[in-house]
């Protein structure tokens, strides 16, 4: 079997205007592929960074997976919430990156986004904090559902992985 190893960090997150940021993040593979050890699920801590207003998270990643196809390839889904001035978790954005499958270092930019919806969601999120979210955001994984979602750019978490891959080859998976 081909195997897959992604070791790194959730690393920090930039230009966003909220201060007190934490973040979700998600693995998800689909059939052919199986999770050897690791964790596909994760949530770094609460941090916040008055002087530049970028949160470092630097939280670890070790994921190792064997497959005999590169369809369905690993995919990292982000959700990126705040905490307000009163205390409440607000939901901000979504962020989906394709995991490199050559072996190497990479410092990732994943650019995040929220639904905006109709023009009455946008003043209950500003006003209230209530921001549109998804039912499922596994519905993100399929690229061709998304291009029909209204969107608002936001922030960008970086994410650093180093990859490393063995018997590739043997299987027909050229990288």
């Amino acid at each position: 079997m081909a195997e897959l190893h992604v070791i790194g960090q959730v690393s920090s997150a930039k230009n966003f205007k909220q201060s007190h940021l934490f973040c979700k993040w998600y693995f998800y593979v689909g059939n052919g592929w199986k999770i050897i050890s690791g964790r596909e699920v994760g949530q770094t801590q609460e941090s916040c960074d008055f002087y530049t207003n970028n949160p470092v998270w630097d939280h670890p990643i070790d994921l190792h997976y064997t497959t005999q196809t590169l369809q369905n390839s690993p995919k990292l889904l982000l959700q990126v919430f705040c905490r307000d001035s009163y205390g409440r978790i607000i939901f901000l954005s979504y962020g989906v990156y394709n995991v490199p499958l050559s072996p190497g270092s990479y410092i990732l930019d994943c650019h995040t986004w929220k639904p905006i919806g109709t023009w009455k969601d946008r003043l209950y999120d500003k006003f209230l904090g209530k921001s549109l979210q998804l039912k499922s955001p596994s519905v993100l994984i399929n690229t061709l559902d998304r291009f029909e979602i209204l969107t608002q750019s936001m922030g960008t978490v970086i994410v650093h992985l180093h990859i490393m891959a063995k018997n590739f080859d043997k299987f027909g998976c050229q990288l």
